[in-house]
């Protein structure tokens, strides 16, 4: 694939693709990525496409956002991020950038799940390294601190040479049992129980962002949740406005976006692993949906 875009966000291509791996405000090597400020990738921000485009992660981010306005649509939803929040993402979240401000600024930590091998895993960091994290928290004044002093700590030790390995797991593992910290002290301070409603909504996104490649059926869905598909229809729609089959097909078009940008496999390849009948039958879908063929898809923003 012929393209002067940074099409996929893996530290090892972003690595490939600025060549200097580190700068003032960045750490980098194919297992881990530190951010001290936004101003790290000011190199790289230019050539990734941003409109319309998802990314998978390869590895998971923690980012910490000290200013402006982030909303992204991850795994299907849309969550706007502001100062004071921190996100936590497993390695395999899709996400799609919906709106930048120009004032953003935020740290930020990648790290691959090899950098973690042979270390006791705490139960959210597992969490994190079997693909399952998806974490927002608002942060207090005090918390805010604690996590700007780990990130100048964790800046401090990944310079040190030759590269200490374990402080840096020792580090990440401690970011995340704060963080795990937080997370409990938020729950309880909120005391707030999903409803019914929102539970199973939740679980059918999970479902959906896993099968809706190979399955679009709501028989499917409703079976795995044990509902039947009349009322999982009523319930999604309840819940989100939308039909089971607007989420099934927006996940379907995400599959075939991430494959006809970040791959070289053909039209009929693509159409194949999506369950569609044939490579025809793929693209009428995919310009119905996108309102241009895979093909132009695929050439936009060469």
């Amino acid at each position: 694939m012929k393209s002067n875009h940074l099409l996929l966000l893996a530290l090892k291509k972003v690595r490939e693709h600025v060549g200097e791996g580190t700068n003032t405000f960045r750490f980098l090597t194919s297992e881990l990525g530190l951010l001290r400020s936004i101003q790290g990738i000011a190199d790289v921000i230019h050539f990734i496409p941003m409109e319309g485009q998802p990314y998978r992660l390869t590895e998971g981010r923690v980012v910490f956002f000290r200013a402006g306005t982030l909303r992204l649509r991850i795994n299907l939803c849309e969550v706007e991020f502001k100062a004071g929040d921190l996100l936590a993402v497993s390695p395999g979240t899709v996400f799609e950038f919906l709106y930048v401000s120009p004032d953003l600024d935020l740290a930020m930590l990648a790290f691959s799940n090899s950098l973690m091998e042979n270390w006791q895993k705490e139960d959210l960091l597992q969490t994190y390294l079997q693909g399952r994290l998806f974490l927002h928290l608002s942060l207090t004044a005090k918390e805010v601190q604690r996590m700007e002093q780990l990130f100048a700590l964790l800046w401090e030790v990944v310079h040190d040479r030759p590269f200490p390995r374990a402080s840096v797991q020792s580090l990440i593992s401690l970011c995340f049992h704060q963080l795990d910290f937080v997370r409990k002290s938020s729950q309880s301070t909120e005391r707030q129980q999903h409803t019914r409603q929102e539970e199973v909504f939740n679980r059918f996104l999970e479902l959906v962002n896993k099968y809706a490649a190979r399955e679009r059926s709501i028989t499917f869905y409703a079976d795995r949740l044990f509902l039947t598909p009349r009322y999982l229809s009523t319930l999604v729609r309840q819940a989100s406005g939308r039909t089971v089959m607007d989420w099934v097909n927006e996940a379907v078009m995400q599959e075939a976006k991430l494959m006809l940008r970040h791959t070289d496999k053909l039209v009929y390849q693509i159409a194949d692993e999506l369950n569609f009948p044939n490579a025809s039958f793929f693209s009428k879908y995919f310009r119905r949906m996108a309102g241009m063929t895979p093909n132009d898809y695929r050439r936009k923003d060469e």
